[in-house]
């Protein structure tokens, strides 16, 4: 990467390990974050859960209580993880946050290297019956789906969209899958993390970068390890239009269509494909919050989001069953005068003007700044937010139509209360889980 255009340093201090660091005196905290890259498939649910094992202690601090008072004891630092994805990656995330050397007045950002380390590498005895408790949490959680209407449209959308792509898979594994698994399950999925997984560190805050590379030597991570290759993604186009529809007892119907692009965070068009997202569904000043919601009243709420990394632009309408054809039908209508090119200039600048203020608005948080990083550097590009707001800032019309009509309706997924709307006739069909 181009350190003129990029907000951090980045370099490789050993076997799939490399540190991006950006030194600023922005903020009174250093926030770390430790990324280990792995593939959505079978073994999902069982990395998902490593994270949860590892908070609840070290050999020195075997519990919940005493890994709590010891962070307070270092000045109120925060660890945590999470599971998600990003693409069609599997991201397992560590978070540390704690106070400026200078104003402890201690050596606090290397006793937070081994305290890391120690989580890490020196966890808590994996119990069955610590087991027990944090399986039948994430069983709850994926449970938890289904009772939240939106995400479960979407989860819903994404896996008849997706079918055959690991991109189906939810972040956390399928129930059944988190149902299935052993302790060991767990275990030999986290010896393969530490010693196979690429990781990436990014580190932001008022240090120097050799204190940035003695902290992440300090973790262990920078000899002895032979890296996986991970799989190359798929690209897949839009294929024949396929409707799903299912049935519940619910008072709101939902939406949902997926579309797909070949646009991709790392292309020379994404900009103009940012742009194109907020005027159709992205933003207040988007079509489908102008025309579909305000003007024709079709829903109670439309709104449209890019998932960058993988292609698609994702549409959720509430609605009222009885408006589905209609809804559809103009939703459609308004990507297509984007594709042609039907773009008023007050929108356009007033879209522009949103957009512009979201990225700028993360100079104000280290956390946004490294979640900008992680995306591009997963991406293999640059995390050049000057460069990407020049681009946006230029990006005409024209562009902007074209990136629009890369975009590809490739499946319509309808939860409603079982009237089923066909060709605009009603019909019954039975709901399940």
């Amino acid at each position: 990467m181009d350190p003129a255009t990029t907000l951090f340093r980045t370099e490789s201090i050993g076997p799939g390990f490399r540190l991006h660091h950006r030194r600023t005196k922005a903020f009174k905290t250093i926030a770390a974050r430790l990324v280990f890259q792995t593939d959505l498939d079978d073994r999902t649910a069982a990395r998902a859960m490593i994270p949860r094992m590892l908070a609840r202690g070290t050999v020195q601090y075997p519990s919940l209580v005493a890994l709590q008072t010891e962070l307070d004891r270092l000045f109120g630092a925060s660890l945590g993880g999470e599971a998600r994805k990003i693409g069609e990656r599997l991201i397992i995330q560590f978070r540390a946050d704690w106070v400026l050397d200078r104003i402890t007045g201690e050596r606090l950002t290397e006793r937070m290297a081994d305290f890391i380390a120690q989580a890490l590498r020196e966890p808590a005895p994996w119990t069955d019956a610590l087991f027990e408790q944090e399986r039948k949490i994430q069983v709850d959680e994926s449970r938890a789906v289904f009772d939240d209407k939106g995400r479960y449209a979407r989860q819903r959308l994404l896996e008849e969209m997706c079918k055959w792509e690991p991109y189906a898979r939810p972040s956390i594994g399928r129930e059944a899958e988190i149902r299935e698994l052993a302790v060991s399950d767990v275990q030999s999925a986290y010896r393969d993390l530490l010693d196979h997984a690429p990781v990436e560190l990014f580190m932001v805050g008022d240090l120097s970068w050799t204190q940035a590379n003695r902290f992440a030597r300090r973790l262990g991570f920078h000899d002895g390890r032979r890296i996986q290759r991970l799989k190359r993604p798929p690209r897949v186009g839009a294929g024949r239009v396929r409707t799903i529809r299912e049935s519940q007892d619910i008072a709101q119907a939902k939406l949902d269509l997926g579309f797909r692009t070949s646009i991709r965070l790392s292309s020379r068009q994404y900009p103009a494909l940012v742009m194109a997202n907020a005027l159709f569904g992205g933003s207040p000043v988007g079509r489908l919050f102008k025309e579909v919601r305000e003007r024709a009243a079709l829903c109670y709420a439309i709104s449209s989001n890019l998932e960058r990394s993988k292609g698609l632009v994702l549409v959720q309408a509430g609605i009222d069953p009885k408006n589905y054809s209609r809804a559809r039908r103009m939703i459609l209508q308004q990507l297509k005068k984007l594709q042609d090119g039907e773009i008023d200039a007050e929108p356009l600048a007033q879209a522009r003007a949103m957009v512009l203020s979201g990225l700028r608005s993360m100079q104000d948080s280290s956390a946004a700044l490294i979640e900008f990083a992680l995306e591009r550097t997963l991406s293999n590009r640059a995390p050049d937010l000057a460069g990407l707001e020049r681009a946006l800032e230029r990006v005409r019309p024209s562009a902007i139509a074209a990136a629009a009509r890369t975009i590809e309706l490739d499946t319509v997924f309808l939860l409603t209360n079982g009237l089923l709307l066909t060709n605009g006739h009603a019909s019954k069909k039975g709901g399940k889980r």
